[in-house]
């Protein structure tokens, strides 16, 4: 009987910790609602995250008043998120400003794409803009990339793109990113309150490989995918779909659940013809070289050091930022 009251206390213990360990997220999770819905500034939410928490802890008095205020407070944060609806209209920047219009033939073995992007970039703030109008011949798509963009020095967080080759120099990179506003940056916790619409950017390879390697030291990998040509038609058909159906029903980027790397996640486990499931490299997209390795993905024989040395890009597409062999030579 001891025994039994023991295990039942034990267990009470750990259930009251995990209720308090959701109380305390869903707190948070309610100040950044406040934060980023509803414009609170920061040096107002802040101390109340802090001091709201450390009242409940400390006084019996005023928990249960606490308690309720959060809980409404909570509700209120739920309910405008749920209210928030993304917007199709907005003072956008320059590199975002013209979604992909998509137009499949009716053999569907044609893809006509206008607003692929392709400017020339010498820096961030310093680009030739250009919008042009492309078609992609499924027949002549021959091979499938990934591309990897490592956050700083970071060894799990990075941005990944697909890019589609319909010969040595005509490739389309596919993008899935957050569409920003003038004089808006991007940030992960805004991304986790509907601050931003997703896009599927469709561009050249050249245009989105020189935008995300112009900074010097910026560092990518291009990582060849073994694939054959039925998946690589019915993957660029589902994201090219995806990208035109965002221009006429806009969705929004979330940090977790809607970024690059589950957007591309989604699209190759709903066109490959197998099972898969959510790896290390989907969570952790810088992790996914060699998640691609380990699977036998990646289309060489070298081991994995040799490999990451191989596919590292940055310095190539800068130094070929101009060449007409550009794809190739980024290769070599």
């Amino acid at each position: 009987m001891e025994l039994d009251q023991l295990c039942l206390s034990a267990r009470v213990r750990i259930f009251r910790r995990i209720v308090s360990a959701i109380m305390v997220l869903v707190w948070l999770w309610s100040c950044g609602a406040f934060r980023f819905l509803i414009g609170v500034p920061a040096f107002v939410v802040l101390p109340i995250m802090i001091i709201v928490p450390i009242t409940v802890v400390r006084s019996l008095r005023w928990k249960k008043p606490i308690m309720v205020i959060a809980g409404i407070l909570f509700v209120i944060s739920l309910v405008l998120l749920l209210l928030e609806k993304p917007k199709r209209y907005k003072d956008w920047i320059e590199s975002c400003k013209k979604p992909p219009v998509v137009r499949l033939s009716k053999n569907r073995e044609v893809v006509k794409i206008d607003n692929v992007r392709e400017f020339k970039w010498r820096s961030v703030d310093d680009y030739d803009a250009a919008w042009v109008t492309r078609s992609y011949y499924l027949d002549q798509l021959d091979s499938l990339d990934l591309v990897v963009e490592p956050l700083g020095d970071s060894k799990l967080f990075a941005h990944s793109m697909l890019s589609f080759g319909f010969g040595p120099e005509r490739k389309v990179v596919i993008s899935a990113e957050a569409r920003k506003e003038e004089g808006e940056s991007f940030s992960l916790l805004p991304g986790l309150y509907k601050q931003f619409e997703l896009m599927y950017q469709v561009n050249s390879e050249r245009d989105a490989l020189t935008l995300r390697a112009c900074q010097e030291g910026t560092q990518l990998y291009i990582f060849p995918i073994k694939a054959s040509q039925e998946f690589m038609k019915s993957l660029f058909l589902s994201m090219a779909g995806k990208a035109g159906k965002l221009t006429d029903e806009p969705k929004f980027y979330h940090s977790l659940r809607a970024n690059c790397t589950t957007e591309l996640f989604d699209h190759i486990k709903k066109n490959y013809d197998g099972s898969i499931s959510y790896r290390r490299g989907v969570l952790f997209p810088a992790q996914s070289g060699k998640v691609l390795h380990e699977m036998g993905w990646m289309d060489t024989d070298l081991d994995y050091e040799e490999a990451m040395e191989k596919f590292r890009s940055g310095m190539r597409v800068r130094k070929f930022a101009d060449h007409p062999d550009f794809s190739k030579k980024i290769r070599e």
